[in-house]
């Protein structure tokens, strides 16, 4: 498949570690790519960059391959976009809103224009400025996927939907990668990256830390993160002492948190054995849990 998205050395810097720095990435036809991180990682910065809305402090970036900053009028018509913060223009309605985008689009309402409406349950006939949050990133959605574009860059595309709604996006999501389409996304919602993502990529300090694909995601699940309190010190030292991977310890409550691989099960079960326990709880390995700890230990 050929490459959509082209970035190479990519930074911008804000100074004091903000911004992003030496970022690579190719993300090619009908991919989707998620990006996740803290606030402050660079992930709207990022997009910004791709939309050609921020000139670059050194590297560059294509679509289809344009320079995003040099040829950005040429590369938006290849974009449908979901901003970060979703700023509409003081016009009466949705409607008049929709209508205003697809005439800048030389495009016409048609019937996917109206399925995506009534997907995502949208009173255009209310005054656009008193949508409430989530009825405003409906409408985002709605403009942004309304042409078909090839290529659509969604920055918190989910915030403010109800999980309804959330699992209504994830679904157009997977239907329109069905037909081609390249997403790039960055979302806190770490079950819509799982469901949707080939790859998820980990940013931190403006710099990619990590990546998943779909076989690291799927490994995930085959882990167990079990936090268990003793009764005594020596029972949570052997815990720490054991080859098993440790998360969390909390040497006040004698708390620690292990990540038991299925092969391992057995050994965890021997291990137990040795130890006084007050309180145990098992819990699956999930996207989130990993981000977490590759925060800690980058």
């Amino acid at each position: 498949m050929r490459s959509i998205i082209e970035i190479t050395a990519l930074t911008k810097d804000y100074h004091k570690q903000r911004g992003i720095f030496d970022m690579n990435l190719t993300i090619k036809q009908g991919e989707i790519v998620g990006i996740v991180g803290q606030n402050g990682a660079g992930k709207t910065t990022t997009m910004r960059m791709l939309m050609g809305f921020i000139k670059p402090t050194s590297g560059h970036s294509t679509i289809n391959n344009l320079n995003t900053w040099q040829q950005s009028a040429k590369t938006k018509k290849f974009i449908g976009y979901v901003p970060g913060e979703i700023a509409f223009p003081d016009t009466k309605s949705g409607t008049t809103f929709l209508q205003t985008q697809l005439e800048l689009l030389h495009a016409a309402k048609d019937d996917y224009v109206n399925e995506l409406i009534q997907r995502f349950k949208i009173d255009l006939t209310a005054d656009i400025k008193r949508m409430s949050k989530g009825m405003k990133q409906k409408t985002a959605l709605v403009c942004a996927f309304m042409t078909k574009p090839p290529l659509l860059l969604l920055d918190e595309p989910t915030t403010g939907l109800d999980p309804v709604m959330r699992e209504t996006f994830i679904e157009l999501v997977l239907k329109v990668k069905a037909n081609g389409t390249t997403v790039f996304l960055s979302s806190h919602m770490f079950n819509e990256l799982e469901r949707t993502c080939d790859r998820i990529l980990f940013l931190k300090n403006g710099q990619i830390i990590d990546t998943l694909n779909q076989e690291r995601i799927a490994a995930l699940h085959h882990y167990q993160r079990v936090t268990i309190q003793t009764t005594d010190s020596n029972s949570a030292q052997q815990l720490l002492q054991s080859n098993f991977e440790v998360t969390r310890f909390d040497a006040n409550q004698r708390i620690v948190t292990l990540v038991i691989a299925e092969n391992q099960t057995q050994l965890f079960l021997e291990l137990l054995q040795h130890i006084h326990i007050k309180d145990i709880d098992f819990a699956t390995q999930t996207l989130d849990n990993y981000f977490e700890k590759e925060l800690a230990r980058n």
